[in-house]
């Protein structure tokens, strides 16, 4: 069995689940998704299950394994090699692909973010069905939906919230600015014609002050709210190109966009610490362009 410890909010249980998933085809096995990370008192962001916006089928429990793994995680990070053989299996860097997950067999429980399209290249199909939106639309995401499917449609995700506001979160990520999202859009303004953006974000004052779209068509899309935020990837993927932040929700919204000519344009940077970014060969996949 593979079990997964999820933690983190709707792109990373994305990433960890497709990671798990892709493991447990390849050794033939169940999985199992455990919750004990994300039930556990914290001083961090509260998060809870998120999943369950998709028609996925595993097992979902918490269990005494995930509690000692998760207290224990220290200490088997700094052990790495010696637990892999036992099964428990972690990543360093959020992005940094872990080889050991081609050769690691039996029982696997993983911890970690597991942040890299390698993990399920080789199950897209599989991956795809997965993360089916399985809840209609309602009236208004619908309109907006067939608009989107009609026109040269951008989503523009601007990701700015604890980013700037949670000291931990700033001081590991950038906030992507008005220098990026300025070049993003005369880049895609350039190949697109007649070009539509559908602007996602929860500082929507910002994106108002800051960004100029010149005399192109734009649409702020701004009630998707709390527990219907996730409507906003389900938007963002059926646009015809994507404009991401450093973000693994607007990273999922680009990738679950199934248009063969999509343009997608991402960050060069990611982190504050240079070295991190380094890894963004390993995230990106294939054609998506760095500015």
């Amino acid at each position: 069995m593979v079990s997964i410890l999820l933690s983190g909010g709707l792109g990373n249980q994305m990433f960890q689940y497709a990671a798990a998933k892709a493991l447990a085809k390849r050794l033939d096995s169940s999985l199992n998704i455990d919750l004990y990370n994300l039930t556990k008192k914290t001083k961090a962001t509260v998060r809870s299950y998120e999943l369950d916006i998709f028609d996925i089928n595993a097992p979902i429990k918490s269990t005494i394994k995930g509690k000692l793994f998760i207290k224990m995680r220290p200490f088997i990070q700094k052990h790495r090699s010696f637990f892999q053989h036992l099964g428990l299996l972690t990543d360093t860097y959020a992005l940094q692909y872990e080889p050991i997950i081609e050769t690691i067999k039996g029982n696997v429980t993983m911890s970690g973010y597991f942040q890299s399209e390698r993990y399920f290249q080789d199950i897209k199909s599989d991956i795809f069905k997965d993360f089916t939106f399985k809840n209609p639309l309602g009236e208004r995401n619908l309109e907006v939906a067939e608009q989107i499917a009609q026109s040269e449609s951008i989503a523009i995700h601007i990701r700015r919230g604890d980013y700037i506001t949670d000291k931990g979160a700033s001081l590991n990520f950038v906030t992507c600015g008005k220098e990026y999202y300025q070049k993003a859009i005369a880049y895609i303004a350039r190949k697109i014609q007649n070009p539509i953006f559908y602007v996602f974000s929860e500082d929507m004052d910002w994106v108002r002050k800051n960004l100029n779209f010149e005399s192109y068509q734009v649409l702020f899309i701004d009630w998707n709210r709390d527990k219907e935020s996730y409507l906003d990837m389900q938007l963002m993927s059926r646009c015809k190109h994507n404009i991401i932040a450093n973000s693994s929700f607007s990273w999922w919204a680009a990738w679950l966009n199934r248009n063969s000519q999509k343009i997608v344009i991402a960050p060069e940077k990611w982190f504050q610490e240079d070295f991190k970014n380094l890894f963004l060969d390993d995230f990106y996949p294939n054609g998506w362009v760095k500015i």
